[in-house]
Protein backbone atom coordinates (compact mmCIF):
# COMPACT_ATOMS: atom_id res chain seq x y z
CA UNK A 1 0.00 0.00 0.00
CA UNK A 2 2.87 2.44 0.91
CA UNK A 3 4.28 1.79 -2.83
CA UNK A 4 0.79 3.02 -4.35
CA UNK A 5 0.45 5.77 -2.29
CA UNK A 6 4.30 6.69 -3.14
CA UNK A 7 3.59 6.10 -7.31
CA UNK A 8 0.09 7.90 -6.72
CA UNK A 9 2.02 11.11 -5.50
CA UNK A 10 4.67 11.08 -7.94
CA UNK A 11 1.72 10.89 -10.44
CA UNK A 12 0.34 13.73 -9.00
CA UNK A 13 3.20 16.24 -8.71
CA UNK A 14 3.50 15.25 -12.18
CA UNK A 15 -0.20 16.18 -12.70
CA UNK A 16 0.18 19.22 -10.89
CA UNK A 17 4.07 20.31 -12.56
CA UNK A 18 2.56 20.41 -16.49
CA UNK A 19 -0.64 21.62 -16.18
CA UNK A 20 -2.14 25.28 -14.92
CA UNK A 21 -3.90 25.00 -11.41
CA UNK A 22 -4.47 27.68 -9.76
CA UNK A 23 -5.45 26.26 -6.24
CA UNK A 24 -4.70 28.83 -3.98
CA UNK A 25 -3.71 32.51 -4.26
CA UNK A 26 -1.24 33.17 -1.82
CA UNK A 27 0.39 36.68 -1.32
CA UNK A 28 3.68 36.15 -0.02
CA UNK A 29 6.28 36.10 -2.63
CA UNK A 30 7.87 33.14 -2.28
CA UNK A 31 5.05 30.96 -1.90
CA UNK A 32 5.59 29.00 -4.90
CA UNK A 33 9.03 27.95 -3.55
CA UNK A 34 7.38 26.43 -0.12
CA UNK A 35 5.20 24.62 -2.34
CA UNK A 36 7.88 22.97 -4.14
CA UNK A 37 10.41 22.43 -0.74
CA UNK A 38 6.95 20.94 0.96
CA UNK A 39 6.02 18.58 -2.20
CA UNK A 40 9.32 17.24 -2.47
CA UNK A 41 10.15 16.62 1.51
CA UNK A 42 6.75 14.95 1.97
CA UNK A 43 8.15 12.94 -1.87
CA UNK A 44 11.37 11.62 -0.12
CA UNK A 45 9.17 10.67 3.19
CA UNK A 46 7.25 8.90 1.14
CA UNK A 47 10.14 7.02 -0.45
CA UNK A 48 11.83 5.84 2.27
CA UNK A 49 8.54 4.89 4.16
CA UNK A 50 7.97 2.89 1.16
CA UNK A 51 10.68 0.80 0.92
CA UNK A 52 12.12 -1.00 3.66
CA UNK A 53 15.95 -0.80 2.39
CA UNK A 54 18.15 2.28 3.14
CA UNK A 55 19.93 1.37 -0.68
CA UNK A 56 16.80 1.77 -1.92
CA UNK A 57 15.75 5.02 -0.50
CA UNK A 58 18.41 6.46 -1.19
CA UNK A 59 18.01 5.55 -5.16
CA UNK A 60 14.67 6.88 -4.74
CA UNK A 61 16.15 10.61 -3.33
CA UNK A 62 18.54 10.61 -6.33
CA UNK A 63 15.59 9.53 -8.77
CA UNK A 64 13.17 12.50 -7.39
CA UNK A 65 15.89 14.89 -7.90
CA UNK A 66 16.38 13.84 -11.64
CA UNK A 67 12.15 14.11 -11.62
CA UNK A 68 11.70 17.22 -10.29
CA UNK A 69 14.48 18.34 -13.07
CA UNK A 70 12.84 16.71 -15.81
CA UNK A 71 9.11 18.00 -14.76
CA UNK A 72 10.99 21.67 -14.98
CA UNK A 73 12.58 21.17 -18.44
CA UNK A 74 9.16 19.77 -19.48
CA UNK A 75 7.23 22.61 -18.37
CA UNK A 76 9.11 24.57 -20.69
CA UNK A 77 6.53 23.41 -23.25
CA UNK A 78 3.83 23.16 -20.62
CA UNK A 79 1.09 25.79 -22.25
CA UNK A 80 0.64 28.00 -19.16
CA UNK A 81 4.35 27.18 -16.91
CA UNK A 82 7.66 28.18 -16.98
CA UNK A 83 10.27 26.15 -16.48
CA UNK A 84 12.36 27.77 -12.98
CA UNK A 85 15.90 26.82 -11.64
CA UNK A 86 14.67 28.29 -8.46
CA UNK A 87 11.68 25.72 -8.24
CA UNK A 88 13.90 22.97 -9.37
CA UNK A 89 16.61 24.09 -6.64
CA UNK A 90 13.83 24.28 -4.25
CA UNK A 91 12.48 20.48 -5.30
CA UNK A 92 16.13 19.82 -4.31
CA UNK A 93 16.06 21.30 -1.38
CA UNK A 94 12.92 19.98 -0.25
CA UNK A 95 14.59 16.15 -0.80
CA UNK A 96 17.71 17.45 1.51
CA UNK A 97 14.81 18.39 4.12
CA UNK A 98 12.86 15.03 3.40
CA UNK A 99 15.99 13.30 4.45
CA UNK A 100 17.04 15.38 7.70
CA UNK A 101 13.65 14.73 9.01
CA UNK A 102 14.68 11.39 8.27
CA UNK A 103 17.31 10.75 10.08
CA UNK A 104 15.72 12.97 12.90
CA UNK A 105 13.40 10.14 13.11
CA UNK A 106 15.09 7.25 12.94
CA UNK A 107 17.85 8.89 15.24
CA UNK A 108 14.62 9.48 17.75
CA UNK A 109 13.04 5.94 17.49
CA UNK A 110 16.46 4.12 18.03
CA UNK A 111 16.25 6.17 21.21
CA UNK A 112 13.57 4.46 22.27
CA UNK A 113 14.94 1.24 21.52
CA UNK A 114 17.35 1.13 23.77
Amino acid sequence: MRKLIFILYGALICLLSLTQIELLHLTFTYHDKVEHFAAYSLFTLLAYFSTKSRRWAFILCIAIVIYGGILEILQASSTGRIASIADFTANVLGVIGGIVIIKIYRSNTSQLIR
